[in-house]
């Protein structure tokens, strides 16, 4: 894998009003880390790290610090990237500090790939996981580990046991973690009120009996009545 440079300066003031304008002036806040490194507070271009980070690996991309223009520095991951929530721009970076030849524990995305057999039935795809945590080195770590579902039918699952994992990789996720399922179809159903025919048969015979009561009071009196 290859390794990038990326420029980057040590900050020595901190808080909101620092890192709000170090963003007003195209620079990103970040935190450095990690293997035999003090814990640092630098900046880096917005732009820059930006365009790193969709054209590369993502997450995994590794990089080379170069702190206050030297010509080296440590070699580093992205840790975790904060994100603004409404226009996705990133506020800031945490850099992990790694060695090349000593392994790391970290996620690795899941892309399920494949058109199952449950889901050419109507059936629906369910993730159980949206990533796998590994150990492997550095250098080792893919942008994503592929999950075949082309043969699941409906009711079929794959576990983290079931996931062929590559060479470099070790699972460190439990291995009875539900990874993907393909579940049936929902179905929604009518809501039909059903009355008992017993019930049913009452009420007509009531109505039956109110009828023949009101034909009875509104006959008038008969002519043997009115001549008495």
């Amino acid at each position: 894998m290859e390794i990038i440079e990326l420029k980057a300066q040590v900050r020595a003031e901190t808080g909101k009003g620092k890192a709000k304008q170090l963003r007003a002036n195209g620079l990103l806040p970040a935190n450095l880390y990690g293997h035999k490194i003090k814990p640092t507070v630098i900046s880096v271009d917005s732009r820059e790290f930006g365009n790193l980070i969709s054209s590369q690996a993502g997450s995994h991309v590794i990089l080379r610090l170069l702190l206050d223009e030297s010509k080296t520095g440590p070699t580093v991951m992205v840790k975790e990237v904060q994100r603004d929530s409404i226009r996705d721009n990133v506020l800031h970076v945490d850099f992990l500090s790694v060695a090349l030849d000593e392994k790391i524990t970290t996620t690795v995305p899941i892309a399920v790939v494949g058109d199952s057999i449950g889901l050419k039935e109507g059936g629906l795809v369910q993730h159980g996981l949206w990533d796998l945590q590994v150990e492997a080195l550095p250098t080792d770590l893919p942008d994503h580990i592929e999950v075949d579902i082309t043969e699941l039918n409906i009711g079929d699952s794959l576990h983290a046991k079931d996931i062929q994992m590559p060479d470099e990789l070790t699972l460190v996720t439990p291995l009875e973690e539900l990874v993907v399922s393909v579940i049936p179809p929902v179905v929604y159903k009518e809501e039909v009120v059903e009355v008992a025919e017993e019930e049913l048969e009452e009420g007509e015979e009531g109505e039956v009996e109110a009828e023949g009561e009101g034909e009875g009071e509104g006959e008038e009196p008969s002519e043997a009545s009115e001549e008495s």
